[in-house]
């Protein structure tokens, strides 16, 4: 049951992943972008979380959710600002950075063991980012990069902050809380947030609900196979669907540039999510 979860949860993000891109390379506006998935994620988990909800009692596990909120605002923009610049298969790859940190966190905090296989996969998650940054040398594809690259640490440090929050809520309740503690953050930040987030809708108001429906089922799935099975057979199964990406990309949004390097980068990015998994 775990695999169907994992597919569904990966079919999902690629078809999103793809739409975000198709909306977002016309250099609309990511944070209009990132509010409404944040909204729409929030909606599509609720009845989740009504079902079996879980909250903690203590203040101060709803101060790291705060904390989490904040840095899960930050990864979402400058993830979806890389989209302005650069295909999913391309960020998908630089993506695999989040390993490197996640490591880095792990040994830091949690007392994880360096094995050789967690250094293979960083060396290739490495090279993945060298053969990609040394193709793309364009003003705008290396902000791209630089966008996903620093996502992924807002990635990371939101790992280790749900791993402490689990005990005091569920899978369900932490994935409502990732999606609604981000959209009042946005909706209160964001600069001339009517205007933004009525003119996205009036430009590509279908495909962007159609896209962050699919983000929101997509983290409910992965989150309920991580409950039936071990993290690395989904993430393993997740990872693999960047093949999927890079295909759609090509056949439908027309990417067609350095497309050899692109499927090295990839190839090696999935070796890393299989490295480190072992």
């Amino acid at each position: 049951m775990w695999f169907l979860f994992s597919l569904l949860s990966g079919s999902f993000y690629t078809i999103q992943g793809l739409l975000a891109r198709h909306v977002l390379k016309q250099k609309k506006d990511a944070w209009a972008f990132s509010f409404y998935f944040s909204a729409i994620g929030a909606l599509v988990s609720l009845p989740f979380v009504m079902v079996d909800p879980k909250f903690s009692i203590n203040y101060l596990p709803w101060l790291f959710v705060i904390l989490m909120g904040l840095f899960v605002v930050f990864h979402n923009l400058l993830n979806f600002k890389a989209s302005n610049y650069i295909s999913p298969s391309v960020g998908g790859s630089i993506y695999k950075f989040k390993l490197v940190w996640v490591l880095i966190l792990g040994i830091l905090f949690s007392g994880e063991v360096i094995s050789t296989s967690k250094l293979l996969s960083v060396l290739f998650t490495v090279m993945a980012g060298i053969i990609l940054i040394g193709k793309f040398k364009k003003p705008e594809s290396i902000k791209g990069l630089i966008f996903t690259l620093s996502s992924t640490i807002m990635y990371a440090i939101v790992v280790t902050i749900v791993k402490n929050l689990f005990g005091n809520f569920n899978s369900a309740s932490i994935t409502f809380l990732i999606f609604f503690i981000p959209t009042i953050i946005n909706y209160i930040a964001m600069p001339n947030r009517v205007q933004r987030i009525t003119t996205i809708y009036k430009e590509d108001g279908k495909l962007v609900i159609l896209a962050c429906i699919l983000g929101g089922f997509a983290n409910l799935a992965m989150n309920h196979a991580y409950g039936l099975a071990d993290a690395s057979n989904v993430v393993v199964t997740l990872e693999s669907f960047l093949v999927i990406t890079l295909a759609g990309e090509y056949i439908f949004l027309k990417e067609k540039e350095h497309l050899w390097s692109k499927i090295v980068a990839v190839g090696l990015s999935i070796g890393a999510v299989i490295l480190i998994s072992v």
